[in-house]
């Protein structure tokens, strides 16, 4: 199966069609609705790690991919939210640029070890699941004050320790 156009990459290219129904809903008074798209997002990208293993078609490019849309999709409902005036300025442009600090290391991750690959990390995957929250409290208003430092902190603390892992300890075989 081509590594590039598969039903698993399928999947994560479609998280993209869930932000302009976001931003519309916001727009128009209705965050159930924004939430309902986030959710849609996030659920999407349980999904295309199980298609990935089910049709047998997982590839460096798609776990990257997946990351990448991550980054994408999630960075730009918080900058949305911010920009909107839901979230506060301040810790969402932290996130965003910690997001960007993450990108890079991760691309010199994988250049270190010679393909493309997607850096794991238990924990920043439990920040980006952290993120979805994020967006759900500023979505609905719930203290996004307090979680949006909160979110900053933790990812703040989490890269720290990744970009070591990723540029200094020694490549695991």
């Amino acid at each position: 199966m081509n590594k590039y156009v598969n039903p698993a990459n399928a999947i994560t290219f479609s998280r993209f069609f869930t932000l302009p129904p976001f931003v519309l809903f916001i727009q128009d008074g209705k965050p159930q609705w924004a939430l309902v798209m986030a959710m849609l997002c996030g659920f999407m990208d349980l999904f295309d790690g199980m298609a990935a293993r089910k049709f047998n078609c997982s590839s460096g490019f798609g776990e990257f991919f997946d990351a990448a849309a991550d980054g994408i999709c999630y960075g730009f409902m918080l900058i949305f939210l911010a920009w909107n005036g839901n979230l506060p300025y301040v810790p969402i442009a932290g996130i965003v640029v910690l997001g960007g600090i993450n990108t890079v290391g991760r691309l010199a991750y994988a250049k270190r070890i010679g393909r493309t690959t997607n850096y794991r990390s238990w924990a920043m995957e439990r920040v980006v699941a952290f993120t979805i929250y994020l967006v759900g409290f500023g979505t609905m208003n719930i203290q996004p004050d307090y979680f949006s430092w909160l979110c900053f902190g933790m990812m703040a603390f989490i890269l720290s320790h990744d970009l070591k892992r990723m540029l200094i300890d020694p490549v695991p075989a």
